[in-house]
């Protein structure tokens, strides 16, 4: 209960403002290259799937940058990281395409994201520290529940099939969430997003800007089967799991536990036959 009326360094939250010419300098190189990636997606055969592998890599680069600047301040030299950071995304998605083994590339991400941010003091005050074995097991346990909670219910109520028809397809879909779609999650809405509005506010309102920014990014996917009831239990588990990481992220200090739960209920969805 402590938690939901703390305030977490409320003196330092001047310090992290940000002018617009930062963000105009991040958004406009993303929609240009998302919107270069779009025309080119419309094309059949392989430009059609480097369009969108662009395209996709260009979003998960502007989550990067942006968490960046929000942890570190726009004076933190945040163009360097973020470019090299853009680059493994794009790389890793277009080497993605080439099938087999080659989704797996999507794991550079995070660790190109730790050797970027894990020496930095600041970047430790935002999740990127170690948890305890009982918050692990935590964020474990909860992604389980809800991934089995999901599958029960959409094969009950909606009669989806639980079922992996390609092993490739799946481990292909799992390396994308675990290497790319997951650690931009954490690293964004709670890592940046909910430790920056806690700084300023109470705990519950820095849980809903976090966990509404991260509803809104699942439900808008253009991967998102578009159907009434799939964007209703995607705003459903999203928002759960969103509040879920930032009370793991805020008890244990970690963004880790919440990955980990992000990552298992993907895992969880992704055997789900819509």
């Amino acid at each position: 209960m402590v938690l939901l009326s703390a305030s977490f360094e409320a003196a330092r939250a001047e310090s992290r403002r940000v002018p617009w010419n930062t963000w105009l300098q991040i958004a406009g190189p993303v929609l240009a290259v998302v919107f270069g990636g779009v025309s080119i997606a419309f094309r059949e055969g392989l430009p059609g799937a480097i369009g969108q592998a662009i395209a996709g890599a260009a979003i998960h680069a502007g989550f990067l940058a942006v968490g960046w600047v929000l942890i570190g301040g726009p004076r933190s030299d945040w163009r360097g990281p973020a470019l090299r950071l853009a680059g493994i995304v794009v790389v890793a998605s277009l080497v993605s395409r080439l099938g087999g083994w080659a989704p797996f590339a999507y794991l550079l991400v995070p660790i190109a994201l730790l050797a970027e941010a894990n020496a930095r003091a600041d970047f430790r005050a935002c999740g990127f520290v170690w948890p305890d074995l009982r918050a692990a097991a935590l964020g474990l346990a909860g992604g389980l529940f809800l991934g089995l909670h999901l599958l029960v219910t959409s094969s009950l109520t909606f009669g989806h099939l639980v079922r992996v028809d390609s092993a490739s397809t799946y481990w292909a879909a799992a390396a994308y969430d675990l290497g790319v779609s997951a650690p931009t999650a954490e690293w964004l809405f709670r890592g940046a997003v909910f430790s920056t509005a806690w700084r300023c506010w109470a705990f519950a309102p820095a849980v809903a800007l976090s966990t509404g920014l991260a509803v809104l990014r699942y439900v808008l996917d253009p991967n998102l089967p578009g159907s009434p009831e799939v964007w209703v239990g995607a705003a459903l588990y999203t928002g759960l799991i969103g509040v879920a990481a930032c009370a793991l992220r805020a008890q244990s200090g970690s963004l880790l536990p919440g990955y980990l739960m992000t990552a298992t209920f993907f895992l969880a969805y992704r055997a789900l036959g819509h």
